[in-house]
């Protein structure tokens, strides 16, 4: 059978740091694509995220082909796009089955059929059996009631099927279907890379820790799963010899989680001198000194900590589980090993005030990061911060629950001990103050040895002057 996977595009706000302009491969449809393939289906995918007119594209490709069906994935602030795109499918092809999967059917479970009228069957969290078992319905094979982990129309009812178990096994998956996509279109963000062609690729699927602001724990119930270490070798392997990538970027939550694979990965990749540069995320209570510096002799160019407060007290509201000293103690240690370091910080968390902001702005300042990114908290469906803010605080009806909310800097919610005012200036004043100061400069122009990077570098210092609170 022959099935149409699509990314709908996101919206998001030139005033942030990341915008339209970059974008990562759609992980998640490659590796469906993949299983399908495998199983001797034709597939093309098309990604809104990078597509100069998706709609042409749908349209032309719809048209030209007799598909059997199309996937649409979509997170929530892609939804009205992904919206648009599934009435542009029934309008050319009223007869083909529209399946829609990703974040936004997960989180919003089998009311999103009644969001979205147009859509046939809804798939929720992970999408690669599922999707086969649908395709085998579709030919007939197998009864749609018998299929787990999805939502349909019978007649005027919608029926949700039970809850499909995670796949146990990762390594049971054959490699994302890189191939049916243009890899050299996808931009990282500016600087945050030192090699091109880059790639951003996942070698695990949750996360164990239970911070109360992270969607994950929705999406994934507080469980981790990961490719063993071979299997992440082998692919590392394949993009760089087939594809000719140069850095890799890490997907995981926590990419230290499992100390001994890690280990194994870098070992291995040593044995291999494979010329890739690598980077990940981890938490400050993950790392030490001994594993930072084998990670860097096998390539880790960069490591990123989320961070999030400067005040124990909102960490410890937060679930974060993890203290300042562990945090100093993380970068130094990354400083050492001589990785680049990132750190992450949240503004605006229920509790916050102007004395926890302040120091939470002298924290970035004084762990002598790379990068800092600063982000107002986004109160995402599910996590048990957005029910705090709706239980006692006064939300902003022009962002809550507002599907055009382009992604960005707002501010959802308001807090007695944090002015507006303050906050706006407050944001811009971190950002401003982390980077424009002379020892930042410098050591950016240390980083700038090709073209490539100082073109990201140069892209990234004027849209740091865009960078603001919308109101």
């Amino acid at each position: 059978m022959k099935i149409l996977l699509v990314m709908s595009p996101m919206f998001r706000h030139d005033t942030h740091y990341i915008t339209d302009k970059e974008s990562e491969i759609p992980i998640g449809l490659c590796y469906i694509g993949a299983v399908l393939e495998k199983a001797g289906h034709k597939v093309k995918i098309l990604d809104g995220q990078i597509s100069p007119d998706i709609y042409k594209e749908i349209s032309d490709s719809l048209l030209n082909n007799n598909w059997d069906a199309v996937g649409i994935s979509a997170t929530t602030p892609a939804s009205p796009n992904a919206g648009r795109l599934i009435s542009l499918v029934k309008k050319v092809k009223p007869n083909t089955p529209v399946i829609l999967g990703g974040v936004h059917a997960t989180v919003t479970g089998q009311k999103v059929l009644e969001e979205m009228p147009l859509v046939d069957i809804a798939v929720f969290n992970e999408g690669e059996i599922t999707m086969m078992e649908l395709i085998e319905f579709l030919g007939g094979k197998r009864k749609l009631e018998s299929i787990e982990g999805i939502a349909f129309r019978k007649g005027k009812d919608i029926i949700q099927t039970n809850q499909r178990k995670f796949i146990k096994d990762l390594d049971s998956l054959p490699f994302p279907a890189y191939h049916l996509l243009d890899i050299l279109k996808y931009t990282p963000p500016p600087g945050l890379f030192f090699r091109t062609p880059t790639i951003a690729i996942g070698t695990s699927r949750g996360c164990v820790y239970q911070c109360n602001y992270c969607a994950d724990r929705v999406l994934w119930q507080s469980r981790c799963r990961m490719h063993s270490a071979e299997y992440v070798l082998r692919e590392m392997e394949l993009l760089v010899k087939k594809f000719g990538i140069r850095e890799i970027r890490f997907l995981d939550d926590t990419f230290t989680l499992n100390r001994e694979r890690v280990v194994k990965i870098c070992e291995e990749l040593l044995k291999k001198n494979l010329d890739v540069l690598w980077r990940c995320a981890s938490r400050a209570d993950r790392v030490d000194l001994e594993l930072l510096k084998l990670m860097k002799k096998s390539g880790c160019c960069s490591i990123s900590f989320g961070i999030e407060s400067g005040s124990e007290e909102i960490l410890k509201k937060m679930n974060r589980t993890v203290t300042l000293e562990q945090i100093r103690q993380a970068v130094k240690w990354s400083k050492t090993a001589k990785i680049e370091t990132k750190g992450f910080f949240l503004l605006n968390y229920p509790g916050d005030t102007i004395e926890t902001t302040e120091k939470t702005i002298a924290l970035s300042r004084e762990l002598n990061l790379d990068f800092a990114g600063f982000n107002l908290i986004v109160p995402f469906k599910g996590t048990q911060v957005r029910e705090e803010i709706k239980k006692n605080y006064k939300i902003e009806p022009k962002y809550w629950d507002n599907p055009l909310t382009p992604m960005g800097n707002q501010i959802y919610f308001y807090q007695d001990g944090l002015p507006v005012d303050y906050l706006k200036k407050a944001y811009q004043r971190a950002m401003f103050g982390f980077y424009l100061k002379p020892k930042m400069l410098l050591k950016a122009l240390k980083n700038i040895h090709k073209l490539t990077v100082f073109k990201s570098y140069i892209k990234g210092f004027f849209r740091l002057f865009k960078i603001r609170v919308l109101d």
